[in-house]
């Protein structure tokens, strides 16, 4: 493949080309603003747990081309105006020094063939002895179609950002959060020297989104709906999951239980509380967890002036556990009537469609048709 034989002196050279630590990052991604599309819509992509990489020598390659015709079937089918690229894009514990964060290219390949940007929140795969987030920002940033950003390059982790879609007024209508749950293993770590990650979103970044958020409805007046990415679940998944959870109600996947979350339940407590306290937040997408695709409302043991609906992505990807078909959740935005409405459904590689949900007062309360995915035969 031809991303695997770029070389090692070009790796380096893009290793040493980035920004001292603390300073904000230019990756001079594309300039034009994300807006509503003519009809007041706008449509994400969200694709998880892709895990290229895991044998480059054998089964992996093929592995790897069938993850990237997934990924060319999803968006010939949804055409979205953003593609969400939601953590583990690779698996980094199985690559090589040399060529490690050189599979961003073919990663990406699917995307840059149909000129639909990108933007990523990277996940504990995506940092490995041989694999570094810094690499992999260093490779990703260099096409004009990525929209991945590091805001503040104090901030634990990497990729720490938001980004606005605005209405053809300019003004915004909603507000994209990315946060970087971490984990993973050190890059080159030596004899001891710590071997984990901290696996949830740091308190230093949570502060700086809500310093960020306060920002946001000052200059624009509003507090603008706002979506959350990141990849390990916050632990309010948990808390959610085990109250109970009814397939006919919250409907997808439902086989990870107990599911992974961030930490050990603590750690993210400033996240989960920032979620429910910060104003309009709407909904969070993770992934993470491979056998689960449902979105969820907030727990009710907790509450606040948000309760943002709890969303997993989809496996997107035949690498990673688990051998459920591989798909891709979408989410629409639509402008109607001057307030924020949001659909949800998950698009098989096959071109069926399931679990389509609108995540609105009466979600959790609306019956829907049980659906996995794995009813469908195709590709």
């Amino acid at each position: 493949m031809a991303g695997l034989a770029l070389t090692l002196a070009l790796v380096a050279g893009l290793l040493g080309a980035f920004p001292a630590y603390g300073a904000p990052i230019d990756n001079q991604i594309t300039s034009s603003a994300l807006r509503l599309s003519a009809n007041d819509a706008f449509k994400i992509a969200i694709m998880s747990d892709l895990h290229f990489g895991e044998e480059e020598h054998g089964w992996g390659i093929e592995q790897d081309l069938k993850t990237a015709g997934a990924m060319r079937s999803i968006l010939d089918y949804e055409k979205p105006n953003l593609v969400v690229l939601s953590g583990d894009l690779i698996s980094g514990e199985y690559t090589f020094r040399e060529n490690s964060s050189m599979y961003i290219h073919e990663i990406v390949a699917p995307m840059v063939e149909r000129g639909i940007s990108w933007a990523s929140t990277y996940g504990n795969h995506d940092s490995a002895f041989n694999l570094s987030r810094e690499a992999l920002f260093a490779q990703e940033s260099t096409y004009n179609l990525c929209r991945t950003k590091v805001m503040d390059s104090a901030l634990p982790g990497t990729t720490n950002y938001w980004m606005q879609v605005d209405g053809e007024d300019g003004r915004a209508r909603v507000v994209l959060w990315f946060l970087d749950s971490r984990g993973g293993n050190p890059y080159q770590f030596q004899p001891g020297e710590p071997r984990d990650i901290a696996n949830w979103v740091a308190p230093e970044t949570v502060k700086w989104m809500r310093d960020e958020s306060v920002a946001l409805g000052q200059a624009n007046g509003k507090d603008v709906p706002s979506f959350v990415f990141t990849h390990i679940p916050p632990y309010a998944y948990s808390v959610k999951q085990n109250s109970g959870i009814d397939p006919s109600r919250f409907p997808g996947l439902h086989v990870d239980n107990p599911l992974a979350y961030q930490g050990r339940g603590t750690e993210d407590s400033d996240l989960v509380l920032a979620l429910q306290e910060l104003p309009n937040m709407h909904s969070v997408y993770v992934g993470h967890n491979h056998g689960d695709s449902y979105c969820s409302t907030w727990p009710a043991s907790s509450a606040g002036p948000s309760r943002p609906f709890l969303c997993f992505a989809k496996h997107t990807g035949y690498g990673g556990y688990g051998n459920w078909r591989p798909g891709a959740r979408i989410v629409e935005v639509a402008n109607v009537d001057g307030g924020l409405k949001v659909d949800t459904w998950v698009r098989m590689e096959s071109g069926v469609v399931i679990t389509r949900v609108s995540l609105n007062r009466t979600y959790g309360e609306d019956v829907y048709p049980v659906e996995t995915g794995e009813e469908f035969h195709g590709k």
